[in-house]
Formats: structure tokens, sequence, C-alpha cells
């Protein structure tokens, strides 16, 4: 209710303003004619032609009346189109928002209805950018994740492949070596299903807390090692890991793992040893790994992406990542907060 007044008495005084204008030329008028009128008709010798005199005085108010009534709606509508131009800077950014170019922003003046009105299209202008970066930003995070995790298949379907045909072939393998095979083969298959069904719920964490820490990190490590030594021979130091418990996304872990697993195999030296040291202390868990680098890698992807996935998982564990790589060697330490 108070904007509304405001804007009524700004145009009541543009009205009194304009009127004020008006009377006072009306006077100067009036008395400037008249004054030119009796000097003409005393040099005429007729100023005492009382008639001649009062049709020349009707005559003079008639044409002062009518030239203050013109001037006052000149200087009204003047006064009132600057109020019109500012509308009309609010139209054009009413039509900027309907052909979506959310970057026009009207200039706030005064301190009326235009200028609230002038205040929320800006506001709904601003309020629509937002909107649109956040999608942008939802959609360029869920391209990310899509490629993160058709990445992270790779690694494991790779496996799959691998030991299905080593039991395929059956060539030279004992009993103990095929069950080893089938039940790798059954996790990574496992794990590829939990990959999919993470992807359709659109990265959903399934996070867990787990009493004997250590007891998961062997089993990761296991499989991990599984796979790497069929091509690579792998040197895992647990000296100065002792037991610890926390919450962990499993699933999660498993793709730390599998990325710095699918980095050795494009990028390792098969012929020098990679090494896995962990270690727990005050109370954070350290895994570094260090492997050497080819000569002549492959001509593959950029494990950058593998390095950003691995990140982005240890920070949502509340832990860093840090990464060396240097001319023939390659070294990455990660930490995750535990409990001791």
């Amino acid at each position: 209710m108070l904007t509304k007044k405001k804007l009524s008495k700004e145009i009541l005084v543009l009205l009194a303003v304009s009127i004020v204008i008006s009377v006072f030329l009306c006077a100067f008028l009036n008395h400037t004619v008249s004054s030119i009128c009796y000097r003409y008709l005393e040099h005429a010798g007729k100023l005492g032609n009382e008639y001649l005199l009062e049709v020349v005085q009707i005559w003079v108010q008639g044409i002062c009346l009518l030239a203050s009534a013109v001037f006052f709606v000149i200087v009204f509508l003047f006064l009132l189109g600057q109020k019109l131009v500012y509308l009309q800077e609010i139209i054009s950014g009413i039509q900027a928002l309907r052909t979506h170019h959310m970057d026009y922003m009207i200039p706030v003046e005064g301190d009326n209805e235009f200028t609230e009105l002038a205040r929320s299209i800006n506001f709904l202008s601003q309020t629509e950018q937002e909107l649109i970066r956040k999608e942008a930003a939802l959609t360029a995070e869920r391209e990310e994740f899509i490629r993160s995790i058709a990445h992270d298949i790779r690694t494991p379907l790779t496996s799959v492949l691998s030991y299905s045909e080593l039991l395929a072939s059956k060539k030279n393998r004992t009993a103990e070596e095929i069950d080893a095979y089938i039940n790798l083969t059954l996790r990574k298959g496992q794990q590829m299903k939990e990959l999919m069904e993470r992807l359709l719920e659109n990265n959903v964490r399934h996070a867990e807390f787990f009493e004997n820490g250590q007891l998961l990190l062997q089993q990761v490590v296991d499989d991990w090692e599984s796979v790497l030594s069929e091509a690579f021979s792998v040197e895992t130091d647990w000296s100065g890991c002792s037991n610890f418990s926390g919450t962990f996304d499993i699933q999660e872990i498993f793709r730390v793992f599998d990325n710095l697993l699918s980095n050795i195999q494009k990028y390792g030296d098969a012929q020098r040893p990679v090494i896995l040291r962990l270690s727990v202390q005050e109370n954070q868990l350290k895994l570094e790994q260090s492997n050497y680098i080819r000569k002549a890698p492959p001509e593959t992807e950029s494990h950058q992406l593998g390095l950003q996935t691995i990140t982005r998982i240890i920070s949502q564990h509340g832990g860093t990542v840090d990464w060396q790589h240097a001319a023939d060697q390659f070294k990455i330490t990660i930490t995750i907060p535990v409990n001791v």
C-alpha cells in the first residue's frame, strides 16, 4: 500500500508543478500583453474608449489562458514522459525475460511502483540465471558420474573376461586355481552389478560402519593383488597397519583400487615391482602406492579421469589424495580418517 501511495504522490506533485508554472505563465503573459496593448491604445489616442478596452482585455485574458493551458499540457506530459520512459525500460526487461536474455538488468531508479517492479524483474532474472547455472552444474556432474562409472566398469569387466578365458582353456590349472578364478569372477560380476545399480540410483551412497576395518581392507587389497599379479610383481607392506574402524562405502573403496589397477595396467612397467604400503597413524589410514612407468606407454586415454574419480571418492570419505608423476615413476598417497 505504501508503494502505491508514493507513485500517486509523485503524479500529484507533477500535476501541481505544471499548474503552478502555467498560472505563473498566465499571469506573466496577461501583465505583459496588457501593458503592450494599453501603450498601443494610448499611442493611438483610444485609451478613453471603455468598450474597446473591455474587448481588448477579454481577448488578452482568453489568449493568455489558452497559451497557459497548452503550456500546462506540454509541461505535464513532458514530466510524466520521464516516468513513461522508465516504464519502457521495464517493458524491455520483460521482453528480454520472454526471449531468455537473462543477463538483462533494469536500472533501479526512484522509489515507487516502477522501482519495485524493476527490482522484482531483476530478481526473477537473477533467479533464472542461478537456476540455469545449477542445472548446467547438475548436468555436468551427471555426465562426469556416468563417464566415471563407465570408466570403472571396464576394470572388473576386463577381469571377468580374462578369468573366463582362463577357465575356458582349462590348461594347467589346479582345482584350487579354478575355484579362485570362479570366486574372483563372481565378485567382479557382483561389483559390476552394483556399479550399474548405483548408476540407475543416481549415485546414491551406501556407507556402512565397519568395526574391523583391517579385515575389510584385506579383502579389497587381496582382490587387487589377485588381478594385478597376473602381469606384475606386487609388494604389499602391512607392517604399519593396525586394526581400525570407520564408516565406508565399500563399493566406492573397490572403485578406488580398480582405478589404481587400471592405471598400473595401462602405464606400469611390468618388469619392475608395484609397491603398496598401508599404515594407520594418528587416526589416519594411509595408503601409498607406487609403480614405474613404461618408457613408451600405449596410446590410451590419460589416467586423469581415474585420479579425479579417486579424489572425489576419498573426498566424500573426508580424506585427501596426493600424487606425483615423475619421469619414470608414479606415486599416489591416500589418507582417510579412521577410528583407532
